[in-house]
């Protein structure tokens, strides 16, 4: 897993070059209610990047686009030199898990079905919000850097850390994004994010 880690390192440091950089907002917590209505009145958007599981004894680096329009998604995950890709469709009722070779699975439970058939531990619903920036419905306690914007978050067991907000569609979105549980790590690096009106 060491060497692994090495270039994915090195390849974290390269998306940290010079961005414009959120201002200091005079009153953080009034720009952060701000904020999260501009984000919650966005009715759908696409992402790809870079996705990093890390679990006790294996470790997967793949590539991630997700398109969410309200409550539906779709997500492709395809791994390195190729190993497959996945495609994970659902909505808050039901979820298909459908593997390259075209086998296809289905629950009501996305993080359950990713743990049974892949392995995999990621808080699926929860990413959702997180990758905006912002805490998924329920108790957290979170930390407000002085733009207003989320530095730090820890919601049902997970301790997620927000970096390299960049401005994307005209709104402040973390670029990585850091999230740790005892079981597992989740780091995701995104490339690009548009807003779907």
């Amino acid at each position: 897993m060491h060497k692994l880690l090495l270039p994915l390192a090195l390849l974290w440091l390269a998306g940290c070059a010079s961005q414009p950089v959120a201002p200091p907002a005079t009153d953080p917590q009034q720009s952060w209610q701000a904020h999260q209505q501009q984000l919650l009145s966005v009715p759908g958007w696409k992402l790809n990047g870079r996705l990093l599981l890390i679990s006790e004894h294996e470790t997967w680096n793949t590539s991630i686009n997700w398109q969410q329009q309200d409550e539906r998604y779709q997500i492709m995950i395809s791994a390195p030199l190729g190993q497959g890709s996945l495609r994970l469709e659902g909505d808050l009722h039901t979820v298909s898990l459908q593997s390259h070779d075209g086998e296809a699975v289905q629950a009501s439970d996305p993080e359950l079905l990713l743990a049974q058939q892949l392995g995999w531990w990621v808080p699926l619903r929860a990413l959702r919000y997180w990758v905006l920036g912002l805490p998924a419905p329920g108790d957290h306690h979170k930390q407000l850097a002085e733009t207003g914007l989320l530095s730090a978050l820890e919601q049902d067991g997970w301790r997620i850390e927000f970096r390299d907000y960049r401005q994307r569609d005209g709104v402040w979105l973390p670029s990585r994004i850091f999230a740790t549980h005892p079981e597992a790590q989740v780091r995701l690096s995104i490339g690009q994010w548009q807003a779907l009106r």
